[in-house]
C-alpha cells in the first residue's frame, strides 16, 4: 500500500516590522536601561553628585567654582539618566529621585563638614527638584529618541530635548551670573558649557538644526524659570 503523501506545513507569517512612530520608539529603546534599574540607580547617583558638589565648592578655582554652585550642572544628572532609560515615565521618576538625592547629598555633606545649613533652603530646593528633575530627565529621554531619527525630519519636537539643556546653561549665565550677580567670568564658563553641550548633543543623530530651532522658546522658558527661582 503506497504511503500517504504528506502535505508540508504552511509557514507562519513573519511578524510585521514596526513602522512609523512605533518603529522609532522601538529603535530608541534598544540599549537602554529598564525602568526599575534606572530608578534603583537614581538615588545613589544623585547622592554622589550632591557630595561632589559640596567638596567642589571648596576645590574648584575662580569662575569654575560656579559649576559647583548652580542649578544647571545638577540638571545634567537627570538628563543623562533619562537618556539611558527605556521609557519616558520611568525616566521622569528616576530624574526626580536623582535631583532629590543631589539636594540630600549636598546638604548632608555640607552639614557634616561644619558648614551652616538652613532647613528652609533645604525644603526650597527639594521642591525645586521635582520639576527640575522631571524636565531634565524627559529632555534626556527625548534627545536620545530623536537621535534615532537620523536625517531630515518634519517632526515638530525633534531637537527640543537637547535645546532644554543648552538653554539652561545659557539662561543661568545671563539671568543669574550676569544680571543678578555680575560675575562675568562665571557667565563665560556657563556660556562655554552651553556651546559645548550644543556641539556634543547635536552630533547625535544630526540634531544641530532641531536644537537650534527650539533654542529661542527654550531660552525664554528657562530664563523665566531662573528669574522665579532667584527673584
Amino acid at each position: 500500500m503506497p504511503a500517504t503523501p504528506t502535505v508540508p506545513a504552511k509557514p507562519l507569517p513573519a511578524p510585521a516590522a514596526p513602522t512609523g512612530h512605533h518603529a522609532l520608539e522601538t529603535a530608541a529603546g534598544r540599549g537602554r536601561l529598564p525602568g526599575f534599574v534606572a530608578v534603583a540607580l537614581a538615588v545613589p547617583v544623585g547622592l554622589t553628585a550632591g557630595v561632589l558638589t559640596s567638596f567642589g565648592q571648596t576645590v574648584l578655582p575662580g569662575p569654575l567654582g560656579g559649576l559647583a554652585n548652580a542649578v544647571t550642572p545638577w540638571l545634567v544628572v537627570p538628563f543623562v539618566l533619562g537618556a539611558l532609560t527605556r521609557r519616558w515615565g520611568w525616566a521622569l521618576v528616576a530624574g526626580v529621585l536623582a535631583c532629590l538625592g543631589e539636594v540630600a547629598g549636598y546638604y548632608l555633606t555640607s552639614h557634616l563638614r561644619g558648614f551652616g545649613t538652613s532647613s528652609s533652603w533645604v525644603l526650597f530646593w527639594l521642591v525645586c527638584a521635582l520639576p527640575g528633575g522631571g524636565v531634565g530627565a524627559v529632555a534626556g529621554w527625548s534627545w536620545r529618541r530623536d537621535g534615532h531619527d537620523d536625517g531630515p525630519s518634519t517632526r515638530r519636537g525633534r531637537g527640543l530635548g537637547g535645546a532644554v539643556l543648552v538653554a539652561a546653561w545659557w539662561a543661568e549665565a545671563v539671568v543669574v551670573y550676569l544680571a543678578l550677580l555680575g560675575y562675568v567670568g562665571h557667565a563665560v564658563v556657563f556660556v562655554s558649557a552651553g556651546v559645548l553641550t550644543f556641539v556634543v548633543l547635536g552630533r547625535y543623530g544630526r540634531q544641530h538644526g532641531g536644537i537650534a530651532r527650539w533654542l529661542v522658546p527654550a531660552l525664554v522658558l528657562a530664563g523665566a524659570g531662573f528669574a522665579v527661582v532667584y527673584p
